[in-house]
């Protein structure tokens, strides 16, 4: 009897057991199908002098790249320059804004785009092309990224201080300082949360807009630098010449690398309308577009 009372709770517990890796299974499938394709669509002439950055522009539908030209990106040359480009490569203006040192990262409020410049902030007058204000960063060092809420605040990071800034209202002030970032970078603002990707780290965090307190989704990703969002997950760029995707659960596969033939993966748009990727190469000097399949 106590042999076959044994037998009995091994097949129970052989049936319980089974859902369990069946399910893992089924979310291990679901999370390889979201696994998206790059296709390679098409990429600008080499004009775009160490380009770091790009953004669509919805309401005209062109896009607009930063382009630190001479380097290092930390040096108040004022060489800088933003281009205009169409959404299939063509290069419009290649100087349409001068009088910048080294822009990096930029976000769109209304009619205005904003840019980070070393130790500032400028905002452009979008329909003039010209900058209409400059917002100084006391301590500043090297000012990178910017991701801009549905409200009109702007978040800007600062690689070099571990830190974030906000402008809101006209005004600029600090956000939030930690260490811990080791190179705050690239930013993306989600209404609850800010994704922020460590350069020098290599994690994808999630910090909490109204407790500040972080998370990390992801690490590994050396270099990590812009963040763009996809319905499954998130694809972020490694400067070195990567493009990753990472799953809302964490999991992460790299999709791109490009470090054989020299071209960077600096902060990467993403237009939705259209399904591209824009990837700016950095010392390639030109924009590089993908289709997300």
């Amino acid at each position: 009897m106590k042999s076959n009372i044994l037998v009995a709770s091994a097949l129970l517990l052989g049936i319980a057991c089974q859902p369990t890796k069946q399910n893992e299974q089924a979310v291990v499938s679901t999370e390889a199908a979201s696994i998206p394709k790059l296709v390679k669509t098409w990429e600008t002439d080499t004009t775009l002098t160490t380009c770091e950055s790009v953004i669509y522009d919805e309401f005209r539908d062109v896009l607009y790249v930063s382009n630190i030209n001479g380097v290092p990106p930390t040096a108040k040359d004022g060489d800088g320059f933003i281009s205009i480009i169409s959404t299939d490569g063509e290069v419009i203006n290649l100087n349409w804004v001068t009088e910048i040192s080294a822009p990096k990262g930029m976000g769109i409020v209304d009619s205005s785009l904003f840019v980070t410049n070393i130790d500032e902030v400028v905002e452009i007058d979008i329909p003039s092309g010209v900058i209409v204000k400059r917002y100084p960063v006391t301590d500043a060092q090297f000012l990178n990224d910017i991701a801009t809420s549905s409200d009109g605040d702007v978040f800007i990071s600062d690689s070099n201080q571990n830190t974030i800034h906000q402008i809101k209202n006209g005004e600029i002030s600090l956000w939030l300082s930690d260490s811990s970032l080791q190179g705050s970078n690239g930013l993306l603002h989600q209404g609850s949360h800010i994704m922020v990707a460590s350069y020098g780290g290599g994690d994808l965090y999630r910090v909490d807009i109204n407790t500040q307190m972080k998370e990390a989704l992801s690490d590994s990703i050396k270099g990590g630098d812009g963040i763009v969002a996809l319905t499954e997950g998130y694809l972020v760029s490694s400067w070195s010449g990567e493009i990753h995707f990472v799953h809302n659960s964490g999991t992460r596969t790299q999709l791109l690398d490009t470090k054989a033939i020299n071209e960077n993966a600096a902060d990467i748009c993403y237009v939705n309308a259209k399904n591209l990727l824009l990837v700016p190469t950095f010392f390639g000097n030109k924009v590089v577009a993908y289709e997300v399949n």
